[in-house]
């Protein structure tokens, strides 16, 4: 998945895409939106859910339910983890044993289920083992702010290649996006943003550029003029070798005035008044 030109992607592949979720702010309308993007795309979904029932991911997006593989370990309604315990389940040797050659996009309901039970230094390393072995494994991660210490959460905003957040709940809300490129740059911009019922972006806009001033055309005085002012090759040629008499050089000593900066008398002087 490749955003050039919007928020979520900066210039590159978004191989991590962190939605933070807190308790002013809910995230969760962005992770469907940002999910719903994946779902159009020729790509293989598979969506880890700890946090609530896998459906209710899906529910109002109007997505393929066949187009994303849901592993409701919140619940597992259908059975998918026959024999196994929940602590296997909730550990990250589950998801490196089952998704480390995996191709597609990982959705994680959230990183904060999996750091309350493993910590954040195991949860740091499953992800960076994913992130650095697989180059066809993209990871989409939802994490709830409130739930961490400033530490955990710096760890975590730091291996992602995008974090988003939002700043208003609003139907026009303001976007935070924060880019981590490999080179070790990292950009940070607003975005006014639009998102349907049906979690589609409406439109994306940049903050910076709303508030520049608008440059007023100024009036070309010869826009309404009934005559041509434009002249071709010819007529170019022809109007070069025109010389007006003031511009003539004169050669003649008769036409030379030679000015004596020595004098010092008034021409003024002369006038009989």
């Amino acid at each position: 998945m490749y955003l050039r030109k919007e928020p979520l992607r900066g210039n590159g592949k978004a191989k991590f895409i962190l939605v933070k979720d807190s308790t002013y702010t809910r995230g969760i309308k962005i992770l469907k939106t940002i999910l719903k993007i994946y779902c159009k795309e020729q790509t293989n979904i598979s969506a880890l859910c700890y946090d609530g029932i896998g459906e209710e991911l899906l529910y109002g997006m109007d997505a393929n339910p066949e187009k994303v593989k849901l592993l409701d370990i919140f619940s597992d309604p259908y059975g998918w983890y026959e024999g196994n315990n929940l602590d296997e389940l909730m550990s990250v040797n589950f998801i490196i044993e089952n998704f480390c050659d995996y191709k597609g996009v990982l959705c994680i309901y959230s990183l904060t289920s999996l750091l309350i039970h493993n910590g954040i230094d195991k949860v740091y390393k499953m992800l960076h083992r994913l992130l650095h072995s697989n180059a066809d494994l993209q990871i989409l991660a939802f994490c709830h702010l409130g739930v961490h210490d400033l530490r955990e959460s710096e760890i975590i905003d730091r291996m992602a290649t995008t974090s988003l957040r939002f700043k208003s709940e609003e139907d026009v809300v303001l976007l935070q996006s924060t880019v981590h490129y490999s080179s070790g740059k990292i950009t940070s911009q607003l975005w006014d943003c639009k998102i349907d019922d049906n979690f589609n972006f409406l439109s994306i806009t940049d903050v910076q550029l709303k508030k520049k001033p608008v440059k007023v055309k100024e009036p070309d005085p010869t826009e309404n003029l009934t005559f041509n002012l434009l002249l071709n090759d010819e007529e170019m040629e022809v109007r070069s070798q025109v010389q007006l008499p003031y511009t003539q050089v004169q050669n003649s000593l008769d036409s030379v005035i030679e000015n004596d900066y020595d004098d010092e008398e008034d021409p003024d002087d002369d006038l009989d008044i």
